[in-house]
């Protein structure tokens, strides 16, 4: 069907210049969806023959239905459009809504999106029956776009893939819904006492945790709904980290997004301190849940009698260390074996029944078992090495050996 000949049929009921010009959004370049539909309506009414098509088409339909609010009543009374029942002739009033809905919140950049009623869809869906859809855009694509367009040139905000809130204009009821995007904030946190979960416990053991000591001048400043911590792994409840340990602080339904990460990492209460703030994304909650870092600890090691030659012995640790999931945690995690690499261990002498030792090893082994053998359940370990049973008294966690989080 030649472009002329297509136009035609689609001007045999009254069409806006938006939803005749959407059935050619790909020829014609350069031009919206009206100006194209307007050309083509000039075209159309240019070319009809009165006489040939009396009877067959409704020539006030091949007329502009752009200028039908001219004063002058003697001027053709436009007919509503059988496509979108003049939905583009209503955008500024939606913008409206949009920009009252977002007024409360801070955002430069959103998204916006409509819902259509069944009908709406059906009647475009009937048009491209008649006249095929070689070249058409659809109906949500174009009011998409040209209410984005207005509610940029209203709110000043940009138009983004990622946006800070997103719109949803439902264009049969006339209303708008809202989505708050999270602010993502990255940075590197020690815990400096023990005692501390990482996040919130669900039973009321521990009155605090590392996220809600963290989180208060951040939501203070954001008024958020919520927040979450998502860390490069986790230390014991009574392990200090004293290395710098990666996380992303999640900020759900913030108002306010202007921050000063600076001074607010000054702001968090003592016991925890954190650097490096910066914002971030949802795809570096993705790269730290996945990284597996090794890591350097420091524990401090109770025995029944040990010397310093005693301690030479447990250089043999260095390699593969085996172990079953910990009694201590077996409750809720699966019981499974699994197989890690001790990559470095250095001794320290503190007396007969005390010493240290500092090891390197690979993410996901448990260094109290290595000190305690856990019933067998670790092999080898301090314990099986020195023929006697010892108990980690202390531990730390020193060092948080990240390199793929720092490229």
């Amino acid at each position: 069907m030649q472009i002329q000949e297509k136009a035609h049929r689609i001007l045999q009921h009254p069409v806006c210049d938006n939803c005749l010009g959407r059935q050619f959004a790909q020829l014609l370049s350069g031009l919206t969806n009206s100006e194209r539909g307007g050309l083509l309506r000039t075209l159309v009414a240019m070319s009809v023959d009165r006489e040939h098509y009396d009877g067959d088409i409704d020539i006030n339909n091949f007329h502009s239905f752009r200028f039908h609010k001219l004063e002058s009543k003697s001027k053709l009374e436009k007919k509503k459009c059988v496509i979108c029942e003049d939905t583009f002739e209503n955008l500024d009033r939606l913008v409206d809504k949009v920009a009252k809905a977002g007024k409360k919140y801070e955002f430069s950049t959103f998204l916006v999106g409509t819902k259509l009623s069944f009908e709406l869809i059906s009647r475009e869906e009937n048009l491209w029956e008649r006249v095929g859809i070689d070249y058409c855009e659809p109906l949500k694509a174009e009011l998409n776009r040209e209410l984005g367009k207005l509610v940029e040139k209203k709110t000043k905000a940009k138009y983004h893939s990622r946006p800070d809130i997103n719109f949803l204009v439902n264009i049969p009821e006339g209303s708008v819904d809202i989505q708050i995007n999270p602010i993502f904030i990255y940075g590197e946190y020690q815990k400096l006492v023990r005692g501390i979960p990482q996040t919130r416990w669900p039973s009321k053991k521990y009155k605090t945790s590392i996220e809600e000591i963290m989180a208060v001048p951040f939501m203070k400043a954001t008024l958020g709904a919520s927040h979450k911590l998502h860390g490069l792994g986790r230390e014991d409840i009574d392990a200090r980290c004293l290395g710098w340990r990666p996380f992303v602080l999640e900020i759900l339904s913030p108002r306010k997004r202007e921050l000063n990460l600076k001074a607010l990492a000054k702001k968090v209460g003592k016991g925890i301190r954190i650097r490096n703030l910066k914002l971030s994304n949802i795809e570096e909650v993705r790269r730290i849940k996945e990284e597996r870092a090794d890591k350097t600890y420091r524990a401090i090691v109770i025995c029944e009698n040990v010397s310093r030659k005693d301690l030479d012995k447990l250089k043999t640790l260095v390699g593969e260390i085996k172990q079953k999931t910990p009694e201590r945690v077996v409750h809720r995690r699966a019981d499974k074996f699994r197989h890690r690499k001790l990559k470095s261990l250095k001794t320290k002498y503190i007396s007969g029944k005390k010493f240290s030792i500092e090891v390197k090893c690979e993410a996901g082994l448990y260094v109290k078992e290595l000190v305690s053998g856990d019933n067998g359940r670790t092999t080898p370990s301090v314990s099986s090495i020195l023929q006697q049973s010892c108990i980690c008294k202390e531990l730390d966690v020193t060092a948080i050996h990240n390199a793929k989080m720092k490229k």
